[in-house]
Formats: C-alpha cells, structure tokens, sequence
C-alpha cells in the first residue's frame, strides 16, 4: 500500500510539474513530423525517435526530481517514515516507466499505425526505461546542483546508448552487444521489423541483468549520498 500511494502521489507530482502535458505536445510534435515523412520512412524514424526520447525520459526527469527533493530538504523526513528505500525507488520506477510508455504507444500508434508489434513493443520501452531510470536516478544522488547533471548527463549516459550507431549505420563494434542500449534497439526494431526467438531471448535476458545491476547501483548511491547524510535507514 504503501508503493502504490508513493506512485500515486508521484503521477499528482508529475502532472503538477506539467510532466505530463510537456510530453502530450512532445509526442504531438513528433507524430506531425513523422506523419510528413515519406511513408517507407516512418517505422524507420519511429525508432529513432523512441530509442531517443520516451524510452530514456525517466533518466533527465528523475534527475529534476531527485534534485528537487534535495533543495526542498524532503528527504530529511521522507525516510523517518515507513516508507523504505525500496519502496521510493520503486514508486519512481514505476510513475516515470508509466509516462514513458504512455507516450511511446501515443508516437508508435499515430505515427506509423499498424506497422509494429505492441507486445514487443512495450517490453522494450518498460525494460529499457527501467534501466535509464534508475542510471539517473545514481547520477542524481551523486551530484548536488542540477547544473552539474546536465553537465555529466552526456558522458554518463552516451556509452549506454552506443549501440544506435550500429542502427543507424555509423558505426559498429562487437562490444555493443553486452550494453543495454543494445536491448532496447534489437526489441524494439524487432517490433516493427521482426525478431528471431534467439536474439529476443538474448535482449531481453541482457536488458534484465542490467537492469538489476542498475538497482543496485542506484540504491547503493542513494544510500551512500544521501540517505546516509540524513541518518535514514534505507532499506
């Protein structure tokens, strides 16, 4: 209960923030730019656009929210409460996933309606916004002025997404194969253009490992940079 009104009071959050009317004129704009393309070229740009915008909002808009929190001093009496650790991760995890693929299915099905699997879709958007989530969700705990996340953001977050390279035919290693970023563009290029049951398993089995190594990671720093500052528990 105690996630689920977490999750609750992050969506009014959200949508207070204007998080999610930003993202309908977001999704609005690319959907006219795709729909103007060439038709031969719409599921094409449909995946660029998802692999670079809804499936890794949650990773810039953790960091305003985390680093919101901090300026408003919540923490200080956020983890005083029942409320774990677990719990607040979850709660984000969940709220910001829920945007993201809400407005992937708004781009997918608008811009080039009926050309792609829904189910693979969606496994790919939720498995990979997990995954970037919480990636800001570490960085977010690591630096302390929301300049300095900006800042880091690039570096932080380009080797992640190497692998649309290969996609896109600039560039290509056989080390792209054990990054996430290559999960999210081998499934989600499987829902428009198809996938083998061999790579499907081996993208969905690597995004859920990094994926777990990513909570850790972001619940290690958590702790380490603020939750232990404040004297939480947190866990």
């Amino acid at each position: 209960m105690r996630t689920l009104s977490a999750v609750h009071y992050d969506i009014k959050f959200q949508i207070r923030h204007g998080f999610y009317y930003a993202y309908a004129l977001v999704s609005l704009l690319y959907i006219v730019f795709i729909r103007v393309m060439p038709a031969d070229a719409r599921e094409y740009l449909s995946i660029i656009v998802l692999l670079t915008d809804p499936t890794v909002l949650g990773f810039f808009f953790i960091g305003g929210i985390v680093l919101l929190e901090k300026d408003q001093n919540i923490f200080a009496s956020l983890f005083i409460t029942p409320l774990s650790l677990k719990e607040y991760v979850a709660a984000k995890l969940a709220s910001l996933t829920m945007l993201s693929l809400l407005s992937s299915s708004v781009i997918a099905t608008f811009a080039a309606p009926g050309s792609f699997n829904p189910l693979l879709l969606a496994v790919s958007v939720v498995s990979s916004s997990v995954f970037f989530t919480l990636a800001g969700l570490a960085l977010a705990a690591r630096v302390k002025k929301i300049n300095g996340y900006i800042i880091a953001s690039p570096f932080f977050l380009t080797p992640f997404i190497l692998p649309l390279l290969e996609f896109m035919k600039l560039f290509s290693s056989p080390l792209f194969s054990l990054l996430p970023g290559y999960s999210s563009v081998k499934l989600l290029s499987g829902a428009y253009y198809g996938i083998t049951p061999v790579e499907a398993l081996y993208s969905i089995t690597l995004i859920i490992i990094w994926d777990v190594l990513a909570y850790v990671w972001a619940c290690s720093w958590f702790r380490k940079y603020i939750v232990a500052g404040i004297g939480g528990e947190g866990i």
